[in-house]
């Protein structure tokens, strides 16, 4: 008999709806303990005959009625967990919800653990691993980036790779077997460069799977972008513009940010740590001189560089190069003050710079909001590049271990085959990728790994 589990489905709080979730053998049971319609207990034959459809009917408490609701059954198989199912549909009050959720208890129900539900459909089969692992991640997205690739993953993205891999692995393996068995046949087998070849395009496949999504995940943790430049370029002036609050002091007296300053946002679903740091230039201020330290080994480390110049000055590229050329590579050069530019300025004086450091350049102003629009847009291709993020897919750790495993069995075959060695040396490495694959979607039966991974889910899910 399996035990039954209960839990809240929805977000703690207030709410128009708040749903109850109940799996296991004595689901039927319970559900004829509490519900009741015009005034008469619902009975075993009405459930069953109205499966998966709304049921509107009253929860009852010690024969008092405590929520008008709406009732849902979903026999097994056709469930979420594959078990037998219901939900409870009450009003969204915390109070209400937590009393009828100790009825349930009451009547024979436990409390669900974190992501039992989940578990339940991946032990009956209802999803493999890596779908349960997606439907965390959804439920989890901290931005609209995060949560496309894990649509991707619940959609069944990462399923169809792993399909691939095992297959292109079981036509390795196939080969090298048929050239064991059959070696002293008359028989024509792919040449050894031939097979090496499938075996490198499928070493860069798992290659480019990791670094794509070690990629994605520093894109979801959080990226950098830091503003610097010399003082009075208006850098703070930016700042604030992007955040939508005044978070950095204003002068037209150079030296005022004297340390840097960092604010979150998100840009487009993209969550950004954007820092504002204090003007590059010579100073015999002690603070001053600490503030610029910080200043560079920031935009040494961030994932984009904004740097500003003020086009209402004018520009000496010898200077400037002088200043900054250390850290001009990949950044974006961003000339503020536009709609004061100086008499002498030409935008065709940048295009030197913009071939030979590989830069962006865009003229703005934070003052009439010019041009900030493109900005954001070269900051979004920045951040994350069109033509790489559409084939990206989001590993889990656990995956990403498995990927990394047959990586590096296939580069050890490929080794092997180039130092001569027979294919029942090297079909070892092949057996052990095959392996390696089978646990990205494949049963584990490991309950320290499945707890591991269903812990990080909600309770209800």
């Amino acid at each position: 008999m399996i035990d039954t589990i209960a839990a809240l489905s929805t977000a703690q709080g207030p709410g128009a709806i708040g749903i109850l979730r109940v799996s296991g053998s004595a689901v039927l049971p319970i559900a004829l303990a509490v519900l009741q319609k015009n005034g008469s207990p619902l009975t075993e034959e009405f459930i069953k005959n109205q499966k998966r459809t709304a049921i509107f009917c009253d929860f009852f408490s010690a024969d008092k009625p405590l929520d008008q609701i709406v009732f849902f059954y979903f026999p097994s198989p056709n469930s979420y967990t594959g078990e037998d199912l219901a939900e409870f549909h009450l009003h969204g009050n915390p109070i209400l919800l937590k009393r009828a959720l100790q009825i349930l208890f009451d009547k024979g129900a436990r409390p669900a653990q974190k992501g039992e539900f989940t578990k339940r459909a991946y032990l009956n089969g209802k999803i493999n691993l890596s779908g349960a692992e997606a439907i965390g991640r959804l439920i989890e997205a901290r931005s609209r980036y995060e949560l496309e690739l894990a649509q991707k993953n619940v959609f069944g993205e990462i399923t169809k790779l792993s399909s691939k891999i095992r297959s292109d692995l079981i036509s390795l393996k196939a080969e090298c077997e048929a050239e064991i068995d059959f070696s002293t046949e008359d028989l024509t087998f792919e040449s050894l460069e031939e097979r090496k070849n499938r075996m490198i395009s499928l070493k860069n496949l798992c290659s480019k799977l990791i670094k794509d999504s070690e990629r994605a995940e520093t894109l979801i943790l959080q990226s950098t972008v830091v503003l610097f430049g010399e003082p009075n370029t208006g850098k703070s002036s930016l700042m604030n513009l992007l955040i939508g609050k005044d978070r950095s002091i204003i002068s037209d007296i150079p030296g005022t940010t004297r340390d840097y300053i960092a604010e979150e946002l998100s840009l487009d679903g993209i969550p950004i740590r954007l820092v504002d740091t204090a003007g590059i230039r010579e100073t015999s201020d002690n603070i001053e001189q600490m503030g610029i330290e910080r200043s560079k080994r920031e935009a040494d480390s961030a994932n984009v560089k904004l740097l500003l110049i003020d086009a209402s000055a004018p520009f000496d590229k010898s200077s400037f190069l002088t200043k900054h050329k250390e850290r001009l590579r990949g950044a974006i050069l961003v000339a503020n003050k536009i709609d004061e530019k100086h008499k002498d300025w030409n935008r065709n004086q940048f295009e030197e710079l913009e071939s030979e450091f590989e830069l962006e350049f865009t003229e703005i102003s934070c003052k009439t909001k010019v041009g900030i629009p493109h900005l954001l847009e070269l900051l979004k291709t920045k951040l994350i590049s069109k033509d790489n993020s559409e084939d990206v897919v989001l590993l889990e750790d656990r995956q990403r271990f498995h990927i990394q495993k047959i990586e590096t069995s296939l580069s050890e075959a490929i080794r092997l085959m180039e130092d001569g060695a027979p294919a029942e040396i090297y079909i070892q490495e092949i057996n052990s990728s095959l392996k390696e694959i089978g646990e990205v979607n494949g049963h584990v039966d490991n309950e320290e790994i499945l707890g591991r991974i269903f812990s990080k889910f909600c309770v209800g899910k």
